[in-house]
């Protein structure tokens, strides 16, 4: 959080009281980067060669080349090593590490572990300083999903979810799950057609859900690869230990009552209720499982606390961004809480179907709200009514487009997980091979 260091001063002050902080911290960087501008809450930083392109999106082309080398089978798409080494703008990504120590070294094992994939943010090295660390990353020229997200023809759809797909599939063919797949965190340019998936702060294995918390970690260099000239591509250790302040690993969680927060400005008497326990687990104080991710983009099985959770996840908020770009609305899912999450399921997918999903994660799912009823909405029909322009009367091939996008946003809001489309099968749907 920097919002202390913009109180009492401007914005430029604040960015220049902020960059002499980092190059205090880290002297390594001093005469070696400049300050462009900052980018949410990382800097964008480039090495003093005003005549050089950026180092990703619309200034330059990413070189990406193809590599025969398959690791388990899989064909990788490797960025060239010659790109690294001319790489002239990056950004920094600040940590303040508190109670996640942990999760900070995860992301940073499993930022290594993916580089080299064209469409997944590529980590040039890491720093420590007490509390605090940085990552650096090749900077990404992009556009604000809110700027055109309402302005997408079907093919700049297809090329967007083209992209975020194969981040998917080279994240999942590692057992990777991101949790936090978002608009915000698929960084798209729209003149070039690329993006990347960022941010792998919440991202975890699979089988090894939250267990790094309660590790020791001693994380090695980052890479050896010279990245820019003068910069320093050997980094050190980064050694992150656990300490006694440490919050748990995993917190108890009260068995989740919504009619007890499901008000909307109305009373319960007036709305109804929605009762979620634990089936035939009624006495315990809890159930363990990762809430991790962002509100609106959770998994039916992220809210009904499922402990196996899979990357089936992501796959899921890929297609509440797919239904936020055909409806035209952002956010899709306007819930605050997750009483609210499971209100709007309801209404999405009907109560029956809520009732035996719950059943099949061992919950009982039970509501009397009116207008949660026993079917649940057609996605063709809620999207006809919110946005009758998407249906062309006198455009054949066009509407058998759209209708070819409702069915891959079917197959990824697919309630139940071990139905969902995979990453892998999404790139051969004929929304996406068209």
């Amino acid at each position: 959080n920097f919002s202390d260091l913009f109180e009492g001063m401007g914005e430029a002050e604040a960015l220049q009281k902020e960059l002499t902080d980092v190059l205090k911290k880290f002297p390594m960087f001093d005469g070696i980067l400049q300050v462009v501008d900052r980018v949410g809450l990382e800097l964008d930083i480039f090495n003093g060669n005003e005549n050089t392109d950026s180092a990703y999106g619309s200034r330059s082309p990413s070189p990406i080349v193809t590599n025969a080398e398959e690791k388990r089978g899989i064909k990788r798409n490797f960025v060239d090593e010659e790109y690294f080494k001319s790489i002239q703008y990056v950004a920094i990504k600040k940590i303040i590490i508190n109670y996640s120590i942990g999760r900070v070294a995860e992301e940073i094992s499993i930022l290594r572990e993916l580089r080299g994939y064209g469409n997944i943010i590529q980590l040039l090295s890491a720093h420590r300083y007490e509390d605090e660390v940085i990552l650096i990353t090749p900077h990404f020229e992009h556009d604000r999903f809110r700027n055109f997200y309402q302005k997408m023809t079907i093919d700049d759809v297809k090329s967007y979810f083209r992209a975020l797909f194969e981040a998917l599939k080279d994240a999942h063919s590692h057992n990777i799950v991101h949790r936090d797949v978002k608009p915000g965190n698929f960084l798209y340019n729209m003149k070039e057609k690329k993006g990347i998936l960022v941010d792998f702060g919440l991202a975890e294995r699979l089988g090894a859900s939250n267990s790094y918390l309660n590790k020791i970690y001693d994380v090695p260099n980052v890479g050896t690869v010279q990245v820019i000239n003068r910069f320093p591509s050997v980094v050190g250790q980064i050694s992150i230990e656990p300490s006694q302040s440490n919050k748990p690993a995993v917190k108890r969680i009260r068995t989740l009552t919504a009619s007890k927060k499901l008000t909307r400005q109305q009373t319960i008497d007036e709305l109804g209720y929605i009762d979620l326990d634990p089936k035939g687990c009624e006495n315990k104080p809890g159930w363990k499982a990762n809430r991790a991710g962002t509100r609106g983009f959770r998994a039916p099985e992220v809210l009904f606390r499922v402990e196996n959770q899979t990357c089936a996840i992501d796959i899921w908020s890929a297609g509440v961004i797919l239904i936020t770009i055909l409806s035209h609305h952002y956010p899709f899912f306007k819930s605050t809480d997750d009483a609210d999450a499971f209100y709007e399921l309801g209404i999405l997918f009907g109560k029956k179907l809520m009732h035996d999903l719950a059943t099949q994660h061992e919950r009982y799912y039970r509501t009397d709200i009116p207008l949660i009823y026993d079917p649940g909405l057609q996605f063709d029909k809620l999207l006809h009514t919110m946005r009758r322009d998407l249906f062309p009367k006198n455009d054949k091939q066009l509407l058998t487009e759209v209708y070819n996008a409702i069915d891959l946003l079917k197959r990824c809001l697919e309630p139940y997980p071990s139905k969902r489309i995979t990453a892998t099968e999404a790139l051969k749907h004929p929304f996406l091979l068209s």
